[in-house]
């Protein structure tokens, strides 16, 4: 595999303390209330597993604190809802940097109200590659925290295939280490993580060189890298992995004075002909989503998508298709793990294209692109 990045995910992955990852096995089994939370990449990363644990599980309330039914402005005034409502509530945060402001300020929110109210029905876990940080020493103080290496820190990459992109490997890593767990619980293995985590590297890695390193995936980076808009898109959990993509993917085309839109998002445009559509879909029969796919076909947009059934209405209805045919059971589902692992050394591949052009994008310049209001 060309893409030493995911060699490290898998190293960091396999390096957390067991003993650690059977704990937050308990916690999670145990709660009957989970609030998963983290920033930008992070939080999408932390979603996608825990919807899938919404699926399979009704005696859990999986809530964030953006919901609709979210008893409260903040975490603080939420709390006291809660603690009538639920005997176990759990608030996992997902921060590489362990700094990112707004899950340190509801775990902090919380942290209060246990103080105040000396209560023994909350606990808050912290996945950090920094364990020293403001949400590291929080989390240890009021739950536990796991400590999942990131990249190596204090070294701009010169080469993304060994690095990824900014916080590539934690987002990645936390989110196949999460979902491991998810797929245990269903499973009763909580004694096989390891082995878990093994098989689905095995399968990353076949599925990377199946498809990665395919001719469509190269016509895809080819016109990726012209004067286009792109857009990406997916319902439910897909849309969690089309955001991950939107965000890593708009680092890049936007330092070349193009946009990336997440599809039904607030400020998307109709599209024009020539752009690219990259839609994700399991079942490839979302209504909305191949409605997507004919209106882009029809406004001759070229249509990429990422389906777990090759013979769906979304494969039809794309001009190209890349099919994640990996069985899954009637528990949580792997596509979407697999599909943002797949989907990742797409903004790598292009900026190496861009490159063989005589533009060098450094990441100094793709970080300053980075939102600041996420």
């Amino acid at each position: 595999m060309l893409f030493k990045y995911i060699e490290r995910i898998r190293d960091n992955v396999l390096d957390v303390n067991t003993s650690l990852l059977e704990k937050l096995y308990e916690s999670i089994r145990n709660a009957d209330c989970i609030i998963p939370y983290g920033s930008g990449r992070s939080y999408s990363s932390i979603k996608i597993p825990f919807s899938q644990l919404a699926k399979f599980d009704y005696s859990k309330l999986i809530l964030t604190p953006e919901d609709p039914g979210f008893p409260g402005n903040n975490m603080y005034d939420a709390a006291s809802k809660l603690e009538s409502r639920f005997n176990k509530i759990l608030l996992i945060i997902n921060s590489g940097s362990g700094k990112s402001e707004e899950p340190l300020n509801v775990a902090e929110d919380l942290a209060r109200y246990i103080d105040e109210k000396n209560t023994d029905k909350f606990m808050i876990v912290g996945i950090t590659s920094s364990p020293r940080s403001p949400i590291g020493e929080l989390t240890k103080d009021y739950g536990f925290r796991i400590y999942l290496k990131g990249r190596p820190r204090g070294v701009e990459p010169t080469d993304y295939m060994t690095t990824g992109i900014m916080g590539d490997t934690f987002e990645l890593g936390s989110l196949l280490l999460l979902q491991g767990i998810i797929k245990a619980m269903y499973l009763n293995r909580k004694k096989d993580l390891t082995k878990l985590y093994v098989e689905y590297f095995d399968n990353i890695d076949k599925l990377i060189d199946i498809h990665v390193e395919s001719t469509l995936y190269e016509e895809l980076v080819d016109q990726m890298a012209g004067r286009t808009n792109i857009y990406v898109g997916g319902r439910g959990s897909a849309d969690e992995v089309a955001e991950m993509t939107v965000i890593r993917l708009f680092h890049v085309k936007y330092a070349i004075g193009d946009h990336v839109y997440q599809a039904r998002g607030a400020n998307t445009p109709r599209p024009r002909p020539g752009d690219i559509g990259i839609f994700i879909s399991y079942s490839g029969e979302t209504p909305a989503v191949i409605r997507w796919a004919r209106v882009m076909r029809g406004e001759k947009c070229y249509v990429y998508s990422i389906v777990g059934n090759s013979r769906s209405r979304l494969a039809q209805n794309s001009n190209s298709y890349l099919p994640i045919e990996i069985e899954d059971s009637n528990g949580p589902r792997d596509f979407y793990m697999y599909a943002s692992y797949i989907l990742s050394p797409l903004p790598i591949k292009l900026i190496g294209r861009l490159s063989d052009t005589g533009l060098t994008l450094p990441e100094r310049l793709l970080s300053y692109y980075h939102s600041t209001v996420e």
